[in-house]
């Protein structure tokens, strides 16, 4: 019995003195004012060689170019001729020129006002090689300036009077001179007109404006909008021609449950330019809503209030606002001290565990000063490092993953005949803003991308 007194009268001596030490405050919300200047709209980067194999080239160049070069109608004073290409054109890149050879045949139709009968042999053959620049048009073609260079007889043109062989091999020439630069226009014509590098880009400018989910709980998505794409010059091997290109773009976030649905954005003219980075720079505008911030505490403490301070503070509501260059953290309270408490403290992006939580969160001025020495002291510590673990969002590694899901992606669309290779990037935060409606994050992503034509 002794013992049961002894113990009773302790506990009753500890509720005695909580409730003669309860307290009721009634404190003023601090100001919704002062706060950071918005972030302004970001430009990124998505950066790479666009590399072609001379193989394809020749390919397309071939299916596409006619074989007649000049038609059966043009006329060579008494002479009605036609100019053939009689095999595949041949490319290399050579001194930065690409450079063609392919085989001509010259017929000559009515020799000597002769019958409409077809010849049965050209009346000469030769190999010819031209050479040219090669650059990209603000319309996305490929442009060449095709100029003749030499030529090696294959069959000298020769004619028999009175059983001797005469060379033509002048007139031939002379032939060939007068319709050089109709030759050059149908190469530099078939190359501008089949070679559209919009054809093979447009896949991926079309793909990076799909929203990318980066965080499926919060339903936060990641909406690309891009707004140029610029070229260096075309540079190239014994195998393959590159262009390096780089897209810029704007970046914004959304909190939605479904994918939001958002216009394309058209093609825009290719901007030229000496040279062209080719450092992929991310750099992600992230935008948490406090309504958003607030609907998870909400859930949170929906399920059971948070306890502090031995269970003698139980925290039944919080919220979020901005105010101050700070957030400020409004809860509301029952125990020791019963009414609305108010915190606040300044957003911070660690980099070690990839998230957005509030630093140095301590008791806003006029809730300090409305609290007594005691309750101060013993609910102060307890609920600013609860409401710290609650005010933690993920967002790091969410963005970590930004370069694979564009592979990923990429692969999914236009993949089937390009490659894309996302090599490296690096994370780095750069501003946080505390606005009216949430706090805006800016996140930097550097990589290294490379894309490869398997086929025209």
């Amino acid at each position: 019995m002794k013992l049961l007194r002894r113990i009773q009268l302790p506990i009753a001596l500890a509720v005695v003195l909580f409730t003669s030490q309860c307290q009721q405050v009634e404190t003023e919300p601090p100001k919704a004012d002062g706060f950071d200047p918005p972030i302004p709209s970001q430009i990124s980067y998505l950066a790479g060689p666009i590399t072609f194999q001379l193989t394809e080239l020749e390919k397309k160049i071939n299916k596409e170019l006619d074989p007649v070069l000049v038609g059966k109608k043009t006329k060579g004073g008494i002479f009605s001729f036609r100019i053939e290409r009689s095999g595949p054109v041949h490319i290399q890149y050579v001194d930065q020129q690409i450079r063609f050879s392919a085989p001509l045949q010259i017929w000559l139709i009515q020799p000597f006002g002769a019958s409409d009968a077809s010849p049965q042999k050209p009346f000469c053959a030769l190999q010819v090689n031209f050479q040219s620049p090669l650059r990209v048009t603000p319309n996305w073609r490929l442009a060449s300036n095709v100029k003749f260079t030499d030529y090696q007889w294959i069959s000298e043109p020769e004619i028999r009077l009175f059983g001797k062989e005469i060379s033509l091999t002048n007139f031939a020439q002379r032939i060939l001179d007068n319709h050089r630069t109709s030759i050059e226009k149908a190469i530099d014509t078939a190359v501008y007109e089949d070679l559209r590098l919009d054809a093979m880009v447009k896949p991926v400018w079309q793909d990076i404006q799909k929203p990318l989910l980066l965080e499926k709980e919060y339903g936060l998505w990641l909406i690309p909008k891009p707004i140029s794409v610029a070229a260096s010059p075309i540079t190239g091997n014994t195998k393959q021609i590159t262009t390096h290109l780089r897209i810029a773009f704007e970046t914004r976030t959304d909190l939605k449950s479904e994918e939001p649905i958002q216009p394309l954005v058209p093609l825009p003219q290719l901007q030229k330019r000496d040279t062209v980075s080719q450092i992929a720079d991310l750099r992600v505008v992230g935008f948490i809503p406090y309504a958003d911030i607030n609907r998870m505490l909400s859930r949170i403490l929906s399920k059971e209030p948070k306890k502090v301070a031995l269970g003698t503070l139980t925290i039944n509501k919080a919220s979020v606002y901005g105010g101050q260059r700070t957030v400020i953290v409004k809860t509301e309270v029952n125990g020791l001290v019963d009414g609305t408490l108010y915190l606040r403290g300044r957003p911070v992006f660690d980099t070690l565990t990839k998230t957005l939580h509030v630093k140095d969160l301590d008791f806003d001025a006029q809730t300090d000063n409305a609290l007594s020495k005691f309750s101060n002291t013993v609910v102060h510590k307890g609920l600013r490092k609860l409401m710290e673990r609650m005010l933690v969002i993920p967002m790091g590694s969410e963005i970590e993953q930004l370069p694979k899901k564009i592979n990923e992606a990429f692969e999914k669309g236009p993949g089937k005949k390009t490659d894309l290779g996302i090599q490296s990037f690096r994370l780095v935060p750069q501003t946080i803003a505390v606005r009216p409606d949430g706090i805006q994050v800016l996140i930097h992503v550097q990589s290294k991308v490379a894309i490869q034509i398997q086929k025209l």
